[in-house]
């Protein structure tokens, strides 16, 4: 049940600010970033790879930061990711205290309403710009 939610919150835009994007057989959900006062924010998107052959996103970029980590944050190591792999039809999930792209030296307070663009960078697919909204939570 929980991948059939997932795939239709990909699909079928909830009412507000959802969106969504897609590069080739990559889907890329709402993305969101965490409301920051500090100089390091999180953001967040769910990403589903509904092509055959395997993937992974391997880099993001944005002027809104000087860099930024891909992160799985478990208990055992907080290094960042050299990539997440996106193999077909497996549904990637982000979430605060779980995997998640780390904003560093962030440039301004990322506050509640704001936007930004980010550019993601995919092994195969390519390269894509989407817009992250700051809010509290998905779809807030």
């Amino acid at each position: 049940m929980r991948r059939r939610t997932f795939l239709l919150g990909l699909l079928i835009p909830a009412p507000a600010e959802a969106h969504s994007s897609r590069l080739g057989d990559i889907m890329i959900g709402h993305s969101w970033a965490l409301p920051s006062q500090q100089t390091d924010g999180q953001m967040f998107f769910p990403l589903l790879n509904t092509g055959k052959t395997a993937d992974a996103l391997v880099a993001a970029r944005s002027e809104i930061c000087g860099l930024i980590e891909l992160r799985q944050n478990n208990r055992y190591d907080d290094a960042p990711l050299a990539s997440i792999a996106l193999d077909p039809g497996k549904p990637i999930p982000m979430r605060p205290t779980a995997r998640h792209l780390h904003l560093v030296g962030l440039s301004q307070p990322l506050a509640a309403g704001g936007r930004f663009a980010v550019t993601l960078d995919f092994l195969n697919a390519g390269e894509i710009e989407i817009e992250v909204i700051v809010e509290d939570g998905p779809g807030e």
